[in-house]
């Protein structure tokens, strides 16, 4: 039996970046953030509380705490 390649479905679709990028995962759906991230929203969210009370707010180059967490768990 020949069996016809399954044809290519783009998986990261997103037009958006940066913070716009951040607000799509931790408001969409809940399974969202664990596919493209690896983690809960509620582990993420844990994660910035946790950085925020340790007085890490925000680069100098201007990229938020919630942009830099999702670059460092992507």
């Amino acid at each position: 039996i020949y069996l016809s390649p399954t044809p290519h479905i783009p998986y990261h679709t997103s037009i958006l970046m940066g913070e716009a990028w951040v607000y799509e995962l931790t408001s969409g759906h809940p399974n969202r953030i664990c596919h493209n991230l690896g983690v809960s929203l509620d582990a993420f969210e844990s994660l910035h509380w946790i950085l925020k009370q340790n007085s890490i707010s925000q680069s100098h180059n201007g990229i938020s705490i919630e942009e830099q967490l999702d670059i460092f768990l992507y």
